[in-house]
């Protein structure tokens, strides 16, 4: 799996490389995409869906505060036209980040709560919500 990071991390970004990485296509290499990373680095992200085609094999939906997907300003609606266009029909898994703590909060830096609940039952109802919210939307 081929996953472009950020281009402050790995110096990949997937616009200006992929050019460059279709020289050395290997059939079983796949790219990962991920919502929340391509809203820093990419200057259009439906662009970046589009080109990597046929290659995308996984892609990673968060919003662009980290939030559950719904709980932000993607433009939802235009990523699951796009992902219908290439006829994506592999995984799209949720990866959101809304509490401070444990191993992965100190990594990724949250230093606060992204949501006002965070007992167990309400991120449980958040995140049933959202992927109703992505069916809908990719459905359409």
């Amino acid at each position: 799996m081929f996953f472009p990071l950020q281009k402050n991390l790995l110096k990949f970004y997937i616009s200006k490389n992929l050019l460059d990485w279709r020289h050395f296509y290997i059939p079983a290499v796949k790219i990962m995409l991920d919502t929340f990373h391509m809203n820093i680095e990419e200057d259009n992200i439906l662009d970046a869906i589009r080109l990597a085609g046929d290659r995308l094999g996984h892609f990673h939906v968060g919003e662009n505060n980290r939030r559950l997907p719904g709980q932000g300003t993607m433009p939802w609606k235009q990523i699951g036209e796009v992902l219908h266009q290439i006829h994506y029909d592999k995984a799209v898994v949720m990866e959101p980040f809304v509490m401070p703590g444990g191993q992965v909060g100190q990594d990724i830096k949250i230093w606060r709560s992204m949501c006002a609940d965070t007992s167990q039952e309400s991120l449980d109802r958040q995140a049933q919500q959202s992927v109703q919210y992505l069916r809908e939307i990719f459905r359409s």
